[in-house]
């Protein structure tokens, strides 16, 4: 299953505009492996005939282990949902650009960031991605040391009679 963040701006954007705002979204994005989302990235062309710039991100809930061999050899941080908020915040903040976001399972957008502001529920939704990513590696390398059946059945304190 696929699952994609999609990004609009919420108007049109210059040619001029637009060259900058992919420019220093490359730039915001350095830094980070992007390996659990990939980057800030904008399409070719316009969405519809309105002149708005539209970019997605696909998540990344299964790295392959090559992939993650060699993000851990890059010695940066991950690039996840938060940070890629993290980057359209800064994209408004710099060229007044709002954002409307969208994902691929619900119709319309679930949120907004404007003036370079989140919307809460988008920063809980981030967070719980994150959260998903990091439940499902868990998974696959087989830990299961949760609080769920760490120790059952043993009394480790001690009772003075």
């Amino acid at each position: 299953m696929g699952f994609s963040i999609y990004y609009h701006s919420t108007r049109s954007v210059s040619p001029e505009e637009r060259a900058g705002v992919r420019s220093a979204a490359d730039r915001a994005n350095k830094g980070r492996t992007w390996l659990s989302c990939e980057p800030v990235h904008f399409f070719e062309g316009e969405s519809s005939d309105s002149g708005r710039l539209f970019g997605g991100s696909k998540m990344n809930f299964l790295p392959h282990p090559d992939d993650i061999k060699a993000a851990a050899s890059e010695g940066y941080p991950d690039g996840d949902a938060r940070d890629l908020f993290d980057v359209l915040c800064l994209l408004s903040r710099e060229y007044g650009i709002d954002w409307e976001i969208g994902h691929d399972h619900v119709p319309g957008p679930v949120g907004y960031i404007r003036d370079g502001v989140c919307d809460a529920g988008l920063i809980d939704r981030a967070q719980a991605l994150v959260d998903l990513t990091d439940i499902i590696d868990e998974y696959e390398r087989g830990d299961t040391s949760g609080e769920e059946g760490e120790d059952e059945g043993t009394d480790n304190s001690t009772s003075v009679g």
